[in-house]
């Protein structure tokens, strides 16, 4: 038994577990107190959720042992009753099997004051102390064999899921896929570690006693893919038993009958319990987030932050595999699109109608549900993105499986190695990113696997010098005062003030990326040291496009920024100029690249990889004009980068590490402009704090720039209908 394990056990006792619970606590506490004997009325009313011990040794001392998550409620009561019962008892130990950490700081100084010393004894009290001594092992896995075990072993943990199937034999299939995922190597195929996890999936419940016929075997998991081609299915199937039989699986010759050892029984356990405590992170970030978007709207009550929880990952899951779908089509089809976030809002609506809240704000759900789900993705940490990660694969694994069971030569077709050349709207994040810590870097981790993996990364000077140019706007934007500044607030400066930094400190912190006398190059190096990124011009390739291609590309491009443009009030004509100038250059000269290059367009070897939503509209719109004489598009979204990084030839060349680290989405941010003062919340803010700490002012700063862009969110629909 691991850790996770114990962890799990502790987070699945219940009031009606109050028994084990104690003799966990009194494992635990022997080697400090020998003896201890109960109080009488240990709860008062009558509950068994907690129990009152007192030490012989130490008459002072007091011990609770509860599983409420009421705790706070609990202690002040029980601290109440010992003053009335047992006023010389000035000590109380608090064991719980919940996490309460810090949180219970308050009430240590209140208690303080009343005369108590309190001393909780939490859920990483027991994590900490498990391996300590036998005693404290053997109690350990005794909770987890009463507890814990039945929990992972009973159907209900498929069943209760927050998968977006409905078959109760796929939810199966996709939690199995997803913990083949993590733990196999990226030397194995694809179509291997799929159907070994289906197998593992339907022999869930099997043992020595328990066996499972092969035909049996093959409806489950032809049951699971309702769409796939049974005849490949079953041949897939039947390899996966050889390859699995005498190491992982039990197999009867004469029967045809299979189930799982004795050993790969208490592996899988352990790889649930790892889920499970995955899981238990993600959705205790979920309720936090819910509290907090909550707090800002009058009339919300408890109910509906239950509901925003179990809707959230409903509707999270389902925008994953709509992102699966999209990516298995576009290998199917040969045929990238943009994957945006379009579909949030119809998944959303969708699932408040089929599943109607009972709620007097339910007309902020969509709202809410929204601003939780790219928060989440904005800041989740590693534990919360390796969950994701892995039921993302596993959304995208079972797709591909429906369509086409041999997923490993599907995805063959996907480039293997080649170029990407990256544009403005991709490099800023990296620049930003640099304020972030560093498991934080998203954009790093990914072109970091690109290089890792044997891929390019280049970019040409005119974008470079579009960075700069986004660097002086910035930094010009910075020295006015608040309410001065006339216009968008550029992207460099919005997301540094996020963090709460000082305005003025803006021109130092540029100056980690480039210098004053040679800016380009500075920026040309800095990007090279940090993800190996090469500098090559594109202006005499994009040359040779046909004329009447590159006039109407020139033109649609120049459309675009006189539309987005037309607000920025700081811009002029001789900058817009050049910027429309860069964009063309780069589209039109990766396309030239191409020209050499007989592939199909998944297979292509120079890619543009862009953030501009501009760009992917002006390619439908140089389909329409063009026709069959339109040249490959050489866009590139990153969700598509994403995916075949992960599924892809690239994977074997990242490795599992790498691969289980990188974000699920990446675009989110992006997606979401909010119209925010944010210069004058800084200033603001800056001002009411003036002489506290630089620290405490930054943080101030921060929150309220969160909680602003927080309530813009909120409220957004609600002010675009008035």
């Amino acid at each position: 038994m691991n850790i996770d394990q114990f962890k799990l056990a502790l987070n699945h006792t219940e009031a009606s577990d109050w028994a084990h619970f104690e003799r966990l606590c009194s494992a635990f506490l022997v080697s400090e107190y020998s003896t201890l004997r109960t109080m009488a009325n240990p709860s008062g009313d009558g509950g068994r959720d907690s129990e009152l011990f007192a030490s012989d040794k130490a008459p002072l001392v007091a011990f609770q042992y509860s599983v409420t998550s009421g705790w706070r409620a609990k202690i002040r009561q029980t601290a109440t009753r010992l003053s009335e019962e047992h006023p010389n008892i000035k000590i109380l130990i608090y064991m719980s099997n919940h996490q309460i950490g810090g949180a219970a700081d308050d009430l240590r100084a209140e208690l303080l004051e009343a005369g108590f010393m309190l001393d909780i004894r939490d859920q990483n009290w027991f994590l900490e102390r498990t391996h300590t001594d036998a005693v404290r092992e053997n109690a350990a896995k005794e909770l987890f064999d009463r507890i814990g075990k039945p929990y992972l072993e009973d159907e209900s943990l498929i069943q209760k899921s927050s998968s977006a199937l409905n078959n109760n034999e796929a939810r199966a299939a996709l939690l199995y896929l997803g913990l083949q995922w993590k733990n196999d190597n990226t030397d194995k195929g694809l179509t291997k570690i799929s159907f070994d996890a289906l197998v593992r999936a339907a022999l869930r419940h099997t043992n020595s006693e328990i066996l499972m016929k092969r035909q049996q075997i093959k409806e489950k998991i032809a049951s699971a893919l309702s769409s796939a081609d049974r005849s490949i299915l079953d041949k897939e199937v039947d390899k996966a038993l050889t390859r699995l039989t005498k190491r992982f699986i039990r197999s009867w010759p004469t029967e045809d009958a299979f189930c799982l050892t004795h050993e790969e029984h208490l592996r899988i356990m352990q790889r649930l319990a790892e889920t499970e405590d995955e899981k238990a992170v993600f959705l205790a970030c979920i309720e936090k987030l819910c509290a907090e978007s909550l707090a800002d709207i009058n009339g919300s009550k408890p109910e509906d932050t239950e509901d925003l929880i179990n809707r959230i990952p409903r509707v999270l899951e389902s925008l994953l595999l709509k992102r699966g779908e999209y990516f298995a089509i576009a290998v199917k089809n040969h045929n990238l699109d943009d994957i945006g976030f379009d579909d949030l809002t119809d998944i959303i609506m969708n699932d408040l109608s089929n599943n109607r809240p009972a709620s007097d704000i339910a007309h902020y759900f969509p709202a809410l549900i929204s601003l939780a789900i790219k928060t989440l993705l904005e800041e989740a940490d590693e534990t919360i993105e390796r969950y994701l990660r892995g039921i993302s694969n596993s959304y995208t694994l079972l797709t591909f499986l429906n369509q086409t069971p041999d997923i490993q030569a599907a995805t063959r077709k996907i480039f293997s190695h080649g170029t990407i050349w990256i544009d403005t709207t991709v490099l800023l994040p990296l620049f930003t990113e640099q304020l972030k810590e560093e498991s934080q870097r998203h954009f790093t981790k990914v072109f970091t696997a690109c290089s890792k993996a044997g891929v390019k990364l280049m970019v040409t000077t005119g974008i470079l010098q579009e960075v700069n140019a986004h660097m002086n706007n910035a930094l010009q934007c910075s020295r006015f005062s608040a309410g001065s500044w006339r216009g968008r607030t550029p992207y460099l400066y919005f997301q540094y003030l996020r963090t709460g930094m000082a305005p003025a400190d803006f021109g130092k912190w540029l100056s980690l990326f480039r210098g004053r006398e040679r800016p380009v190059d500075d920026l040309a190096l800095f990007l090279k040291d940090l993800i190996g990124m090469e500098i090559y011009d594109l202006e005499k390739a994009s040359q040779k496009i046909p004329e009447d291609f590159r006039w109407a590309v020139d033109r649609l491009w120049s459309e675009a920024h006189s539309k987005r443009r037309g607000n920025n009030l700081q811009s002029d004509e001789t900058t817009t100029r050049k910027l429309i100038q860069h964009d063309v250059e780069t589209y039109l000269g990766v396309v030239a690249l191409r020209k050499d290059e007989p592939t199909s367009e998944l297979g292509y070897r120079h890619w543009l990889l862009t953030l501009d939503r501009n760009a992917w509209e002006i390619r439908t719109l140089i389909r329409e004009e063009f026709q069959d004489e339109t040249p490959s598009s050489p866009l590139l979204s990153l969700p598509f980068l994403l995916s075949s990084i992960a599924f892809g030839p690239l994977r074997q060349r990242v490795g599992k590490e790498s691969e289980l680290s990188l974000p699920v989405i990446l675009d989110i941010e992006l997606s979401d402009p909010v119209s925010l003062d944010i210069i004058g919340i800084a200033d603001k803010v800056r001002r009411e704090h003036e002489g506290a700490p630089e620290y405490v002012i930054r943080r101030m700063v921060r929150d309220a720039i969160d909680a602003a862009r927080r309530r813009s969110r909120i409220y957004a629909q609600e002010a675009d209908e008035e």
